[in-house]
């Protein structure tokens, strides 16, 4: 499967881990401005690689981590 992604979210997807990550963290990792990291993530979860956790401690924050692939 080939997806046409644009230039950021594949730098914000390199950046992202195993473990929840927020948009600031991303941004701040990748030196793209917090906007371009929201929308990588929206494309990034349109095309179902990246999972949103909401944080348990304060549900207004999100955090982002690779979703794990599995084949077939």
């Amino acid at each position: 499967m080939y997806f046409a992604l644009p230039k950021s979210a594949l730098q914000v997807f390199n950046a992202l881990e195993d473990r929840p990550i927020s948009s600031k963290e991303l941004a701040r990792r990748t030196n793209l401005s917090e906007r371009t990291v929201r929308y990588a993530l929206k494309v990034l979860k349109e095309n179902g690689l990246v999972e949103e956790i909401f944080f348990l401690r304060d549900a207004r924050r999100r955090g982002y981590k690779r979703k794990k692939l599995t084949p077939g």
